[in-house]
């Protein structure tokens, strides 16, 4: 996994937001091997996700949970599922569903990390819906919007930006057309799963700092440097900085042995 060009936004936050709850559902459901078809039957037959109709659960389980979960081999489900099980921290499962979601929604990546931010540490700490469609009109106007979205998507997809947000609880209720930002702390049991699941995906060590995900938590390189040493500390890797030179040994050979770590 690696950085690469800008992509084109897609409009498809209009059908699935955060999904968090809705992903803790379908994730009790989903085995190995399962494909979204196959995933939809069983909500089907079983009634899960309440008396939504059939339109909303191929929205939230074509347009949210698979292309966020079951891409890769369906390993980010896999990951998800044992997390779940293994009964992780529930924020730090809910900062890891943020990190998916904008992974594949470059629009709300975008977004929080060059919005939000912004006006979380602002004087006034608010984010506007006037901040939201400012940064939707700047994106067709850079040719991230193409063709550029209708006016009545563009305020369709400035409702839905700031109702993700909301679903991660990253900013307060609508009052008079602002929102409190609430900036997420990232926690440990997120730090070290982001940087295994960056290291696993081919990530040099000398990069992983200035992985654009950890933007999504406000993060400069420095301040990923020093949350991995951190997780030295506690005997989860080892981290070796010397100005340009950074090497991480990585204790764990795979995924389900971090995870284990997390939750023990």
């Amino acid at each position: 996994m690696t950085d690469s060009s800008p992509a084109l936004y897609t409009t498809n936050l209009s059908k699935a937001q955060g999904l968090v709850s809705e992903t803790m559902e379908l994730l009790t459901l989903w085995q190995p091997g399962m494909s979204a078809a196959d995933l939809k039957n069983l909500v089907k037959q079983t009634g899960a996700l309440g008396r939504a109709t059939d339109t909303r659960i191929t929205d939230v389980v074509s347009r949210g949970f698979a292309q966020r979960y079951l891409v890769d081999d369906a390993r980010p489900a896999s990951w998800l599922k044992h997390l779940v099980e293994t009964g992780v921290n529930r924020s730090a499962l809910h900062q890891i569903l943020f990190i998916y979601t904008a992974r594949h929604n470059s629009v709300f990546h975008d977004f929080v990390t060059g919005v939000f931010w912004r006006k979380a540490v602002s004087g006034t700490g608010e984010v506007t819906k006037e901040d939201t469609r400012d940064f939707l009109e700047r994106a067709a106007a850079c040719g991230l919007i193409v063709p550029r979205w209708a006016d009545s998507m563009m305020e369709r997809v400035t409702r839905y930006l700031l109702g993700t947000l909301e679903d991660f609880r990253m900013i307060g209720e609508n009052r008079h057309g602002r929102r409190h930002a609430k900036p997420p702390v990232i926690m440990s049991e997120t730090v070290l799963f982001l940087a295994h699941d960056l290291h696993f995906h081919g990530v040099e060590d000398r990069d992983i700092p200035n992985h654009k995900d950890w933007l999504l938590f406000g993060l400069m390189p420095a301040d990923v440097i020093a949350l991995l040493e951190k997780e030295a500390s506690r005997d989860r890797l080892q981290v070796q900085n010397a100005g340009q030179l950074l090497r991480i040994e990585w204790k764990f050979p795979d995924m389900e042995n971090v995870i284990d770590a997390l939750t023990h």
